[in-house]
């Protein structure tokens, strides 16, 4: 299914690439450096523990709830469920074969030639960040908090970063931003529910 994707988002892909690796620099370059650590082991662990710990005091127990939900259900969905089912290869090995490979070496090679151990779709790192984010900013605006919006900056800079890196097709991208608000909501409307119905209780 991964080279069914290449294909049919080829031109859509490049497009993007095009645009945004336009605005590679070394400030872009370092803070898509800084967001790589916003998707690996380590930052799954503390969003994990983090959810657990905010679960443990009443007062933010239902952002807790949320943030868990929304991070266990965007883990099994792009972890281990449509990256292992679609398991598409990346980009830096795909367009080897496409003209698009000598302008999609240069931004590669520009930000570091990093290469990423598992399959490209949907993006991980977007998609936890939104997960997460997504749930936050919702339990937040749901408590009267309107500058909650601005959050949704974070897993926005962390999309694009994928795209700057050259790590992620921007159709991965795009995939994993919609996976990530979709569990993100899931994790807020549960809370929501569960603690709504309690008060009325």
């Amino acid at each position: 299914m991964g080279a069914t994707l290449d294909s049919l988002f080829y031109g859509f892909d490049v497009a993007l690439y095009n645009f945004i690796c336009q605005f590679q620099n070394p400030v872009t370059i370092g803070i898509a450096d800084v967001c790589q650590q916003m998707g690996n082991m380590r930052a799954y662990i503390i969003y994990g523990v983090l959810s657990l710990i905010l679960i443990i005091p009443k007062k933010t127990r239902k952002y807790g709830v949320a943030l868990f939900i929304a991070f266990a259900a965007g883990t099994l969905l792009v972890n281990y469920g449509l990256k292992p089912a679609i398991e598409r290869v990346r980009p830096y090995i795909t367009l080897k074969d496409t003209p698009f490979w000598d302008v999609y070496n240069t931004y590669w090679t520009n930000a570091g030639a990093h290469l990423e151990s598992d399959a490209s779709f949907p993006s991980g790192h977007t998609s936890t960040n939104f997960e997460m984010f997504t749930a936050l900013t919702a339990t937040l605006r749901s408590d009267g908090h309107k500058w909650a919006w601005f959050l949704m900056l974070i897993p926005i800079i962390v999309g694009l970063s994928r795209i700057i890196r050259c790590v992620h097709y921007p159709s991965d991208v795009i995939a994993g931003m919609l996976c990530g608000i979709l569990t993100g909501l899931l994790g807020f409307f549960i809370s929501w529910l569960i603690f709504t119905r309690r008060k009325k209780a």
